[in-house]
């Protein structure tokens, strides 16, 4: 199936009715059987038994369990415009190595799912080795190499190596230091985590486990784990009073040009200590990123290839993105250069009972992709962190300089 038949294809998923009888048509039914037997045979909803539902109401901002998922899906059909699954593990195009198969579907019987395990589902129980290969493109052809890798390729053997081994000597297939330093980082952050508890756990864990285990036993080596699949970002001084960052050529400068002050803080010590500091992300990384899995990648061409069906429902409805296009012939050409959305807003991080402070981030989002997923927080990307205590005011123009320099950058030479 390929992505310029997908829409044809599934087509029943807005066919629920039959306009004539006013029951649920059976090609409806056929299609939500389908559908059931792909969100079932993934890990989350094999496992747990639970999946987003994407659902007219719910529009995949809700984990239900699997039966509950069918129940909405049932009666109120799905939500528009969700021709690829991309919430629920489908790409563009269907390729054979990710059908799910196993559970054999038996009916859909009055918006209630039923069904039965004929054999185990084929599905890769280790995602953690693809996410590395992901994130190490360039190096997956020549993992076989062997003399001594420089330090860009020794970082994807040594996540490699991570991932291959298994906690201890007979532990469950699937299950790596790097498995479980992932999982940690995302308990961390759903549930705000310390440091100090996340050390807590991973020692309570070290403690229960066969002496010769390879867990991480800190949050420090956590972080050391996972590195390396993380994205670069870079510290700016900035003048105290707004007026200009230091960087490429200002970078050695002592004294702002325009105001005078000084750039680092009277010390003692070695370290010299900056007045203010900004933190700068650069988004060609995230961009490669998005390219390199085969999840997004086809995401990222969706503008381009759905029809339009007479309502705005996403940027590329609307007649600024047809002007722009028309004015950009070659850059509206190829579907896969990116249509960034940008936007920012100034918020207190201590709230409204702690000290004033006004901290302001820039985020970035790539409107590639479908509705469903281009307002989702996986996708808003922080390009830019402005520093408090105080409101930028009007320069906050000073602070975009790094990413308007990397957006021109990729306009003209791309990535």
């Amino acid at each position: 199936m390929t992505s310029h038949t997908i829409y044809a294809v599934r087509e029943w998923m807005y066919k629920r009715v039959d306009e004539n009888t006013g029951e649920i048509t059976k090609e409806f039914k056929a299609g939500l059987c389908q559908f059931m037997e792909v969100i079932t045979n993934q890990p989350l909803g094999r496992e747990q038994g639970i999946r987003t539902c994407p659902c007219l109401k719910c529009r995949n901002e809700k984990f239900l369990k699997i039966e509950i998922v069918c129940r909405h899906l049932y009666n109120r059909g799905f939500t528009p415009g969700y021709y690829i699954w991309l919430s629920h593990g489908k790409d563009y195009v269907d390729r054979p190595g990710n059908i799910c198969r196993g559970r054999k579907v038996v009916e859909i019987n009055n918006g209630r799912y039923v069904g039965e395990s004929s054999r185990r589902p084929i599905i890769d129980e280790n995602n953690i080795d693809r996410m590395v290969r992901e994130a190490f493109p360039e190096y997956v052809k020549s993992s076989n190499v062997v003399e001594k890798p420089n330090p860009d390729p020794r970082r994807f053997f040594e996540m490699l190596d991570a991932d291959n081994h298994p906690i201890y000597e007979g532990f469950k297939v699937g299950h790596s230091p790097l498995s479980a330093a992932t999982r940690m980082i995302g308990i961390k952050i759903d549930f705000n985590l310390s440091e100090d508890c996340v050390d807590a756990i991973a020692d309570f864990f070290c403690d229960y486990l066969p002496k010769e285990n390879l867990a991480p036993h800190s949050y420090y080596a956590i972080q050391k784990l996972v590195s390396g699949l993380g994205l670069p970002y870079q510290m700016i001084d900035v003048c105290r009073d707004n007026c200009m960052i230091f960087w490429r050529e200002d970078e050695n400068l002592e004294f702002c040009r325009f105001c005078g002050k000084e750039r680092f803080q009277v010390s003692t010590g070695r370290t010299r200590i900056p007045y203010q500091r900004m933190w700068y992300l650069p988004i060609t990384d995230i961009l490669k990123r998005l390219y390199q899995s085969d999840r997004t990648a086809s995401g990222m061409r969706w503008h381009g290839e759905y029809q339009f069906t007479g309502d705005i429902s996403h940027p590329s409805d609307a007649e600024a993105w047809k002007h722009f296009q028309y004015k950009y012939p070659d850059f509206a050409r190829e579907m896969r250069n990116v249509y960034f959305g940008l936007c920012t807003d100034g918020f207190n991080p201590f709230g409204k009972r702690g000290r004033k402070y006004s901290l302001w981030p820039v985020i970035v989002t790539p409107y590639n992709l479908p509705p469903t997923l281009c307002m989702k927080r996986e996708f808003l990307f922080l390009a830019i962190l402005v520093p408090g205590p105080n409101h930028p005011r009007r320069a906050l123009d000073v602070f975009l300089k790094p990413l308007i320099s990397e957006l021109q950058m990729l306009w003209h030479e791309g990535v």
